[in-house]
C-alpha cells in the first residue's frame, strides 16, 4: 500500500479542504484489511509481544488478567477514524454500592506517542487526564481519581507538594499534570492540549458477564492532536495502551492515598493496601504511585503519514463540492497524484456553491466540481450567473455512490443498543423540534418550556414513550428508556445529501401530514413555530415582553414560517437542503446572574460537517452550551458566557447524527434501520440495498445527471441512497488541465471503484458505480479530452443554456464558444516548474499562533496553520461566496 497524508481544513463557513499527498518514494505498508492483532497478556507470542512488560506471578493482579486477550481489528494505515478493540478471557465489570457504574473488571485505554513502550517514563507521553475538565468528576461511570493523573491530595493548585504526573508533548515540552495556580487563578493546563471533547481517553469499558465485550477507541493523527504527534516523519508508530482494571488495589508504597483517596468504610475508613483484594478500583492508570499501568497491553499503531508532499514538478488542480466525496478524495488523492504527477486538492462547499463555482468566470473558480445535482438556471441567484450558465459546456461524470445515514449512539447501563428503526414521520418529529426534549429545557421550568408543544408530546418523558417509536422497534423500544437523544445535525450550510434526507420524509404521506401540521393517530402534532405563518395553530406562549423582560403571565405571540418576501411558507412543499432550526425559546425565563439567555442554537448547536457530526457523536458530545459561567471572560473586563456541559458519561449516551455511510463506517457507528416510504419495511443501509435503490434512478434537470427518488424506491432498496457526480465546466479548462481532468475521471471512475483500503481504491460506505454509470463516466472523460474551445467576442451567438438541452455530454457536437479570453494556449498551475504562463492560485497557510502546533482542535480536522499544505481553494474566497448564502434557507 502506497502511504498518504490527509489534512482537512475548516473554515469559518464549514468549508473543509482535504489536501492528500504522497512523498516521492512512497514506503509500503501492510494492508490495513489485514492488519488485526491479538495479544496475550501472558504467554504473548504476537508479533507485539516485543513491547509488553513483564508479568510477575507473584503480583496479586496476576490472577485477574492472567487469561486476558486484546484484539484490535486494525493496525496499520492508521488515520483519524475508530478501530474496534476485543476483550476475552477477563471477569464481568462489577459496579458498586457508592454509585460507581464500574467498580471492578473493567478496561482502559489511552494513545502515547513514546518512542519506547517499555521505557520507565513512558507513562508520561499518555494522553489521560482530559475528562477532568474541572478537577473534579461528576459522572458515576468509574470512582472519580481515576480521571487525574495524581491522587487528589496533589491535585489541588493550593497544594504545598511539589508531586506531579506531567504530560510530556512530542515536541518536549511539559505540562503540569495537576491543578496550578496561573496569575492568582486555578488553571487545569492540559486542558489547553485536550479536553473533554476532544481527548479519546477511555474512562471505562465494561465486560460481559462472560468475560468477553467490545469498545471502540479513536485514533488520532497529527492532525487531530498534534500534542502526540502521529503520523509525522518522526512519529509514524504511536501506541494503543489498554489498562486492564480488576478486583486488587494497586496503590504502592506505605500510604495507599498517594494513588487514590478512596477510603475503606469497612476498615474505619482508611486507605486501601496494596493488593487488598475486592476492591473498588481507584486511581489513575497513569499514577505512578499505583502499579496499574505495569498491566497495560500494548499495541502498535501504523499511522498514514501526514504532512508530507507531492513529488517535486507535478501541477496542482483543485477539485470542490460535495462532502459525500472526502471519504473517496483522501484514498484516491494520493493515487492520482502518483499516476498523473498532480496534486489533486480537493475543498468541500456546499453544494449549490459548487455549482454556482462551477460557472463563475473569475480565474479562481474550479473548473471540476463535485455535488448531486446538475447546475440550472433555477437554483442561481443572480442574471450574471444564468448568462454563465447559458454559454458554458458541462460534463456530467457519475464518481460515487453512497447514502445518508442516520447514525447514532446507544450506550446504556444495560448494554450498548446497535438496532434502531425510524420512520420519516419519527424523523420529521426530531427535525422540527416536536418533542419537549428536542427544544431548550429547564430543570427549573420544565413545564414552561415545553407549554408551547402539543399536549401529547408533552406527555413523552422519553422517546420510546411515543407510540410511533414503539410500533417502529417494537422488539427492543424497552432498552431506550434510560434517556432521550441528543441531535446532532450537521449546519448550517446546505448540501445535496440533507436533500435527499427531505426527499425520503416528503414521500411519505403519514410525515407529510404531520408537516401540514396534522395530528399522528395519537395525538402529537407539529411544533408551531414549523407552521406556516398565519396558520391559526401557529401561536405559542411567550414569556417575555417587548424588552425580553420575563412576564408571569404569558402572551399568545403569532410565530411561524415565511418566504423571503413575507409570505407564508409551508414545509412540505419545500425542497430543503439544509436543517432549519425555527424554534425560538430562550432560557432561563428570569435572569439570575446570567446576562443572557440561551437559545436553541446553543441548546444544540450545529456540526460544521458531516465528519464532524461523526466524530462529536462518536464522542457522545452534544455540545450543548447552556452551562452559565462566570468566570469566562469574553471581552476585556467582560466575564459570563453559556458553555458546555460536556460530553456524556460512558454508559449513559445517546447521540444521533446524520451524516455520509463513510464516515458511519470510519467511526464505527451504529445505523438506523429507515423504513421505505409509506411503508412498515425496514432497511438499513448496505452494498445490497444501496444497488436496489439504484432502479429508482429518475432524471435530474439534466439527463445525464439521475438521482434516487425516495417516492419510487422498491422494498428492498436504500431509500436515501444519493450519486455524486463530477461536474466539468468544459468552457474554462484549458490544453494543460483538460488531459489532467480527463485522466482523472478514467481513473476514479475505473480502478478507483475497486472496494478496498489500499490506496486509489473505494473506501468502506461506497458502492461501486454500475457499469453504466461507468461507461457515462467514460464518455464525460472522452469529452473533456476532445474538448476544442473557440473565442466570440458577442455573447447574443452563444448556444442554449445547458439546461436546455436533454443531455449534458452525450449531445456534445463539437467546439462550444465562451466570452472569456482565449484559453487554448494558457498553461495550468503548476507546482514547481512544470508547464507556463497561466497560474491557478493557491493558498500557503502559516502557523502563527503560540501552541498552535501543541493543542487538539475541536473542530473537525486539523487547522489550516498546522497543515504545512498549499491549498488550492481560498478559503476566504470560499467565505465570501458562500456567507450571504449559507445562513438562507434555499429550497428549489
Amino acid at each position: 500500500m502506497t502511504t498518504i497524508s490527509l489534512a482537512l481544513i475548516v473554515s469559518a463557513f464549514g468549508a473543509v479542504a482535504v489536501t492528500t499527498v504522497i512523498p516521492a518514494a512512497a514506503a509500503s505498508v501492510a494492508n490495513p484489511s489485514d492488519s488485526k492483532l491479538t495479544v496475550m497478556w501472558t504467554g504473548d507470542t504476537s508479533s507485539a509481544s516485543n513491547f509488553q512488560p513483564s508479568r510477575q506471578t507473584s503480583s496479586p493482579h496476576y490472577k485477574d488478567f492472567k487469561n486476558l486477550s486484546i484484539s484490535v481489528a486494525q493496525t496499520t494505515g492508521i488515520i483519524d477514524q475508530a478501530i474496534r478493540v476485543r476483550v476475552a478471557g477477563f471477569a464481568g465489570t462489577k459496579s458498586q454500592t457508592l454509585g460507581v457504574s464500574n467498580a471492578q473488571n473493567f478496561l482502559q485505554a489511552m494513545q502515547c506517542w513514546g518512542d519506547d513502550p517499555k521505557a520507565a517514563d513512558f507513562y508520561k507521553t499518555c494522553q489521560w487526564g482530559g475528562r477532568n475538565s474541572s478537577g473534579t468528576q461528576t459522572a458515576n461511570d468509574v470512582y472519580r481519581d481515576n480521571l487525574l493523573r495524581v491522587a487528589p491530595k496533589y491535585n489541588g493548585a493550593s497544594s504545598a507538594s511539589t508531586v506531579d504526573n506531567p504530560f510530556v508533548l512530542v515536541s518536549g515540552k511539559v505540562i503540569p499534570g495537576k491543578e496550578v495556580i496561573v496569575d492568582g487563578v486555578n488553571q487545569y493546563p492540559i486542558l489547553n492540549y485536550f479536553s473533554p471533547s476532544t481527548t479519546n481517553e477511555v474512562s471505562s469499558a465494561r465486560v460481559g458477564a462472560d468475560g468477553t465485550g467490545f469498545f471502540d477507541f479513536e485514533t488520532q493523527s497529527s492532525d487531530q492532536a498534534p500534542q502526540l504527534g502521529c503520523g509525522t516523519a518522526q512519529h509514524l508508530r504511536c501506541w494503543l495502551v489498554i489498562v486492564p482494571r480488576g478486583s486488587h488495589f494497586g496503590g504502592l508504597g506505605a500510604d495507599g492515598f498517594d494513588c487514590s483517596d478512596y477510603a475503606d468504610p469497612k476498615k474505619g475508613y482508611r486507605a486501601l493496601t496494596y493488593g487488598q483484594s475486592n476492591s473498588l478500583q481507584g486511581g489513575s492508570p497513569v499514577n505512578p504511585k499505583c502499579d496499574y499501568f505495569n498491566n497495560r497491553v500494548v499495541i502498535p499503531l501504523d499511522f498514514t503519514p501526514t504532512g508530507v508532499t507531492c513529488p517535486v514538478g507535478g501541477s496542482e488542480f483543485r477539485l470542490s463540492g460535495s462532502q459525500l466525496m472526502v471519504g473517496a478524495m483522501s484514498s484516491w488523492q494520493p493515487s492520482l497524484c502518483q499516476n498523473i504527477k498532480s496534486t489533486f486538492s480537493f475543498a468541500t462547499n456546499p453544494d449549490s456553491i459548487a455549482r454556482s463555482n462551477l460557472i463563475g468566470t473569475s480565474p479562481s473558480s474550479p473548473q471540476l466540481t463535485f455535488s448531486s445535482y446538475p447546475v440550472s438556471s433555477e437554483e442561481l441567484q443572480t442574471e450574471n450567473e444564468r448568462s454563465d450558465l447559458a454559454i458554458a459546456k458541462i460534463a456530467y461524470a457519475p464518481v460515487a455512490i453512497s447514502s445518508v445515514v442516520l447514525a447514532f449512539n446507544a450506550e446504556f447501563p444495560n448494554g450498548r443498543q446497535e438496532r434502531l428503526v425510524i420512520t420519516p414521520r419519527l424523523m420529521a418529529k426530531l427535525l422540527t423540534q416536536s418533542y419537549p426534549f428536542t427544544v431548550p429545557s429547564s430543570t427549573g421550568d420544565p413545564d414552561k418550556t415545553s407549554a408551547h408543544l402539543s399536549t401529547a408530546a408533552r406527555k413523552y418523558s422519553y422517546w420510546n414513550s411515543d407510540p410511533d417509536f414503539r410500533k417502529a422497534n417494537p422488539e427492543n423500544y424497552r432498552a431506550f428508556d434510560q434517556q432521550n437523544p441528543s441531535i446532532v445535525l450537521p449546519g448550517p450550510s446546505g448540501a445535496d445529501a440533507i436533500r435527499q434526507v427531505w426527499r425520503w420524509i416528503l414521500a411519505d404521506k403519514d410525515a407529510v401530514s404531520f408537516l401540514d401540521g396534522n395530528a399522528d393517530p395519537d395525538g402529537m402534532t407539529i411544533n408551531p413555530y414549523y407552521l406556516p405563518k398565519g396558520d391559526p395553530k401557529a401561536v405559542v406562549p411567550w414569556y417575555f415582553d417587548e424588552k425580553k423582560n420575563y412576564i408571569d403571565t404569558p402572551v399568545q405571540r403569532q410565530v411561524g414560517l415565511t418566504n423571503l418576501d413575507g409570505s407564508p411558507q409551508k414545509l412540505s412543499s419545500l425542497k430543503l437542503d439544509l436543517f432549519p432550526k425555527d424554534d425560538e425559546s430562550l432560557l432561563p425565563f428570569k435572569l439570575g446572574e446570567e446576562k443572557s439567555r440561551f437559545d436553541t442554537i446553543q441548546f444544540s448547536p450545529y456540526a460544521v460537517d458531516f465528519l464532524a457530526a461523526a466524530r462529536q457523536t462518536f464522542r457522545g458530545d452534544p455540545n450543548s452550551r447552556t452551562l452559565w459561567d462566570s468566570t469566562k471572560q469574553i471581552a476585556a473586563g467582560e466575564f459570563g458566557a453559556w458553555v458546555s456541559t460536556g460530553v456524556q458519561a460512558p454508559g449513559s449516551k445517546f447521540m444521533i447524527t446524520v451524516i455520509d455511510s463513510n464516515s458511519a463506517a470510519r467511526y464505527g457507528m451504529s445505523t438506523a434501520a429507515v423504513t421505505v416510504p409509506n411503508s412498515n419495511t425496514p432497511v438499513e443501509s448496505t452494498n445490497s440495498s444501496m444497488s436496489a435503490a439504484l432502479v429508482a434512478l429518475k432524471p435530474t434537470g439534466v439527463r445525464a445527471v439521475q438521482q434516487v427518488d425516495p417516492s419510487a424506491i422498491p422494498s428492498d432498496g436504500y431509500p436515501m441512497t444519493i450519486v455524486t457526480y463530477a461536474a466539468v465546466n468544459m468552457s474554462k479548462t484549458t490544453d494543460v488541465s483538460r488531459p489532467l481532468i480527463s485522466k482523472m475521471l478514467r481513473q476514479v471512475t475505473t480502478s478507483g471503484q475497486v472496494p478496498g483500503s489500499e490506496i486509489g481504491e473505494l473506501p468502506s460506505g461506497y458502492l461501486p458505480l454500475t457499469d453504466g454509470l461507468k461507461a457515462q463516466g467514460e464518455k464525460a472523460a472522452a469529452d473533456v479530452a476532445a474538448f476544442v474551445p473557440t473565442v466570440i467576442t458577442d455573447i447574443t451567438d452563444a448556444p442554449p443554456s445547458v439546461d436546455s438541452a436533454p443531455y449534458a455530454t452525450d449531445d456534445y457536437v463539437g467546439p462550444v464558444a465562451i466570452r472569456t479570453a482565449s484559453v487554448t494556449g494558457a498553461p495550468a498551475s503548476t507546482g514547481t516548474g512544470a508547464g507556463t504562463g497561466a497560474t491557478d492560485p493557491v493558498i500557503s497557510a502559516n502557523d502563527n499562533s503560540a501552541n498552535a502546533g501543541d493543542m487538539t482542535p475541536a473542530s473537525s480536522a486539523g487547522p489550516i496553520e498546522r497543515s504545512g499544505l498549499f491549498i488550492a481553494l481560498a478559503v476566504g474566497l470560499l467565505g465570501f461566496l458562500v456567507a450571504p448564502v449559507f445562513l438562507r434557507r434555499r429550497f428549489f
